[in-house]
């Protein structure tokens, strides 16, 4: 599959990598494709990586990943242009965060995972992977159990497809939580999961979910 990821920091050479692991192809973009760091770290990642700008990751993905911060996914989505993602599907990795005295979820009423959709009405959006950290989102492995991932969207089609690309990064255990209303909840996790680590002063928590 053709994948295009709109961010080249940690989160989108993480998930270049592991998809390009799997069989995929995979373009990642940046503000600054022809940065010298992010040409050598292509050329480590073999010939089925390739770089480019936002608009030209875009075109070319059959799956678009926003892998970028928050503030900048609405001024990157306007650059782009609905047009060029009409009918592809967008995994949303975001979280809307503010940090005070301890961080919390910026949106009121409302998710990223929403907003996203209401930028892109003829996109199928999905969120996921928002609710761990960039070491944690590829073949994740702990002692204690299979870690979980939770999906949601409005396109059933494009969270199957969503869901077969976790898979390919070694997410054994996906459960969809309906559409794209539930993103809240997933931005809730997000949260719940930072605090933790922050009051335990421990890093790479992940979820899982128990079953008799």
């Amino acid at each position: 599959m053709k994948i295009g990821i709109i961010g080249a920091g940690s989160v989108g050479k993480v998930l270049a990598k592991g998809w390009l692991d799997s069989g995929h192809t995979v373009k990642i973009s940046s503000r600054d494709p022809m940065s010298e760091s992010l040409f050598t770290w292509k050329e480590q990642m073999g010939p089925d990586c390739h770089i480019a700008t936002f608009e030209e990751a875009a075109a070319f993905g059959e799956v678009i990943v926003l892998a970028i911060n928050w503030s900048g996914v609405e001024g990157v989505l306007k650059k782009i242009g609905q047009d060029a993602l009409q009918q592809k599907v967008i995994i949303d990795l975001s979280n809307a965060v503010e940090f005070s005295e301890t961080p919390q979820l910026a949106l009121k009423n409302t998710s990223a995972g929403e907003l996203i959709q209401q930028w892109l009405p003829n996109s199928r959006v999905v969120k996921t992977l928002n609710m761990v950290g960039s070491a944690t989102m590829v073949n994740p492995h702990y002692d204690q159990g299979i870690p979980v991932m939770y999906l949601c969207g409005n396109d059933a089609e494009a969270k199957e497809t969503v869901g077969q690309l976790l898979r390919d990064i070694g997410w054994e255990d996906r459960i969809d939580l309906g559409d794209i209303t539930r993103s809240g909840l997933l931005e809730s996790l997000m949260l719940t999961c930072l605090i933790s680590e922050i009051r335990q002063q421990e890093f790479g928590f992940a979820f899982a979910l128990l079953r008799k």
